[in-house]
């Protein structure tokens, strides 16, 4: 870019000649060509273009045509976002910065949604007149739509676990936020409205059972499975806890970076199938007490029988034995 300004016909061009360009202009141009950063500078009343190659990239096709042009030719397209911009700048002597603002340039020569990060600050001369603007930004549409992406797809799959069967919910934060919870767990806490509300301050209950300190375990990496475990929850206002049996998942969730960023829960209410195998265990306890009985009182009729025969073939054998004496 310092090559092509260098070769502009600046003769003929409202700014003139570089060699009568202001102090203020030249010190400005010379820190633009030497950044990296994407940078241009708006010059004058008009509001003409200079940049550097960094820069060039972001006008796409309208590079190098935008060089020298005024401001509200060279981006007519989105002129009505960033004309009163530039000029509140150019008025106010204030600088601005603006981030994820949305431009919908004209690419490929089709308007499309772009969005940005970008400061304007004012150039002043040495008798501390604004002159101009120094720009600096990038671009971050990818960042908006990959963000517009994940939020669709946490919404997907909201409206998945919403109606799943188990109970499920999402805390976010070393305080465990509720960012989410399906009317599953809803149901098991026998609470509501606990969205964005942290689990001490939702189901207070829990804390002095320990269960916040398994959550601050979690959070620091470690994953947790709870089988059968006694909970008491306080499912109606007003009333006593109630001593309920859930399942538990406690799962540490991952951010980009790899750090622990909240906790996804899976909890399921087994109060009535604990009841029930407890019932059942119990039964079959009494019917093999049962069983023991009838076999003891079999064993005992068997002995008396067999206590019965033996006095019966005694007794006949002493009958017989009195019969063969008498015949004697």
């Amino acid at each position: 870019m310092g090559a092509r300004i260098r070769a502009f016909d600046w003769q003929n061009h409202p700014l003139g000649p570089p060699q009568q360009w202001p102090d203020a202009l030249g010190m400005a141009l010379a820190l633009c060509l030497n950044s990296s950063f994407p940078t241009a500078i708006y010059w004058g009343p008009d509001l003409h273009v200079l940049y550097n190659d960094a820069w060039s990239e972001i006008p796409a096709e309208k590079h190098p045509w935008i060089l020298g042009k005024t401001a509200s030719e060279g981006w007519a397209d989105i002129w009505p976002i960033v004309g009163p911009q530039l000029l509140q700048v150019m008025d106010s002597g204030e600088g601005i910065a603006l981030y994820e603002q949305m431009l919908p340039m004209v690419r490929g020569g089709q308007p499309r949604e772009t969005w940005w990060n970008y400061s304007l600050t004012p150039i002043r001369d040495h008798r501390n007149v604004v002159r101009g603007i120094f720009n600096q930004g990038n671009e971050v549409t990818a960042i908006v739509h990959g963000r517009r992406q994940r939020q669709a797809e946490l919404l997907r799959w909201q409206e998945i676990f919403q109606s799943a069967p188990a109970g499920i919910a999402l805390l976010r934060g070393p305080d465990h936020v509720y960012e989410f919870a399906n009317d599953a767990y809803l149901r098991v806490v026998g609470k509501t409205g606990i969205v964005g509300r942290t689990v001490r301050e939702a189901v207070p209950e829990v804390v002095e059972q320990g269960y916040v300190d398994v959550l601050d375990s979690v959070y620091a990496g470690k994953p947790f499975v709870g089988t059968s475990l006694p909970v008491k929850l306080a499912r109606e206002p007003g009333a006593p806890p109630e001593d309920r049996i859930l399942d538990f998942v406690f799962q540490p969730v991952r951010d980009a970076a790899g750090a622990v960023d909240g906790i996804f829960i899976l909890v399921t209410d087994v109060t009535e199938r604990a009841q029930a195998e407890s019932a059942l265990r119990i039964s079959n306890w009494q019917l093999g007490e049962e069983r023991a009985r009838l076999a003891a009182t079999v064993e005992a009729e068997q002995r008396a029988r067999m206590a019965l025969r033996r006095m019966a073939e005694t007794l006949e054998a002493q009958v017989r034995a009195r019969g063969d004496a008498s015949k004697g």
